[in-house]
């Protein structure tokens, strides 16, 4: 793996400690490292994840993904608010740190979510979580 994406990486992981993504089974965001050539399609992805072809995929994008992290309902809960800014800090340094990022829903229920994007070295780079809606 080339230094400057086990850096990104590290900066990832770093960001990400100890944040949880809310759902019915709150989940940690774990780095993601792929070496995939060419464009990442949805079919690309399910192969990549040893899926079948027909497992629902959703694209979206960072905005979406962390709008609701980010966003505090109670300013007088200085946790809430100090998690929102960390969100706010990872949402940042992954829209400046990866070319075209993208999110990524993978299944139903029990959802796969991959947050990547390309790095300079070409390699696919970011985070992966589960969340869990029923």
């Amino acid at each position: 793996m080339a230094h400057a994406d086990a850096a990104l990486l590290e900066a990832f992981t770093e960001a990400a400690t100890e944040l949880l993504v809310p759902s019915e089974q709150d989940a940690p965001l774990e780095p993601l490292r792929w070496t995939v050539r060419g464009r990442l399609t949805p079919a690309r992805l399910l192969k990549q994840l040893n899926l079948p072809p027909d497992t629902s995929v959703e694209v979206g994008t960072l905005e979406r993904f962390f709008a609701p992290l980010t966003r505090v309902r109670d300013a007088g809960d200085a946790e809430a608010v100090a998690q929102a800014e960390r969100f706010a800090a990872l949402h940042r340094l992954l829209a400046t740190q990866l070319a075209n990022p993208v999110v990524y829903r993978v299944g139903t229920i029990e959802t796969t979510i991959l947050i990547i994007g390309k790095a300079a070295s070409g390699a696919i780079l970011g985070l992966r979580t589960t969340v869990v809606e029923t």
